[in-house]
């Protein structure tokens, strides 16, 4: 890899790397780190998928046919099998320059884009491949140099995906927290009242009147007036 290349290189891992900084969901980090890896190997085609729940299936994310014919449908399920798997089996990158030629050719479903050379970086979180970048239709063969740069950007990936989920659950407990701190001047349960004078008795045995207990155990605030049958009762002098 020449300076000039390596240079570039580093740049586009820079902005792989502020991406995830910037983006405040995976698919779109996944997306903008996806474009900066194709842009560096040259790839025309490529997704970024992740592993399914039960380890057996790539769940795409997005799918980029680079202007090709493609008609399968991204959400359908897609196997861990041929090429495919060695990435994640091994967890690192591999690839195939002759791609229509070799056994792999087998696992694409019909109306797949033609591949005439595919690249796959794992995305490697704890020492387990969680998904994978997938590069294809370089114009000239993929090399062992492309291979290294598909990882550092599939490590980045990784990285975007730990911090989503980090941002996910800290969103989790900030609207937990949220509602607890809704619900401490909230009066829940059985309060006693008086039947006649209507004071409230509190933890302590004491009674209060209805407006200060109230007030004291929420954010209510009273504005004191006279309805019209106490302003009948009370007041019977005065005129409307």
């Amino acid at each position: 890899m020449s300076e000039s290349q390596l240079r570039a290189v580093v740049n586009a891992m820079v902005r792989g790397a502020r991406v995830i900084l910037e983006k405040k969901n995976f698919p779109e980090s996944a997306r903008a780190i996806f474009d900066c890896c194709r842009e560096m190997t040259g790839a025309q085609s490529g997704y970024v998928a992740l592993l399914s729940d039960d380890g057996h299936e790539n769940e795409v994310l997005f799918l980029e046919a680079g202007g090709l014919p493609c008609t399968v449908d991204p959400s359908l399920p897609m196997p861990i099998r041929g090429l495919r798997s060695l990435a994640y089996d091994s967890h690192r990158a591999v690839y195939e320059n002759d791609f229509m030629n070799s056994s792999h050719v087998d696992y694409l479903p019909s109306g797949h884009v033609a591949m005439h050379n595919v690249l796959f970086a794992p995305l490697n979180l704890d020492g387990r491949t969680v998904g994978i970048i997938g590069l294809a239709n370089k114009p000239s063969d993929f090399t062992d140099d492309d291979a290294v740069i598909a990882s550092v950007f599939g490590d980045l990936a990784a990285i975007a995906l730990e911090n989503s989920r980090y941002i996910d659950l800290l969103q989790e407990k900030t609207d937990a927290l949220s509602r607890a701190l809704a619900d401490i001047k909230t009066l829940r349960g059985i309060i006693p009242i008086c039947m006649h004078c209507k004071e409230i008795r509190d933890d302590k045995g004491y009674w209060n009147q209805l407006e200060k207990y109230i007030a004291q155990h929420s954010d209510a605030q009273f504005s004191h007036a006279i309805c019209d049958a106490c302003l009948e009762k009370y007041y019977p002098d005065l005129e409307d």
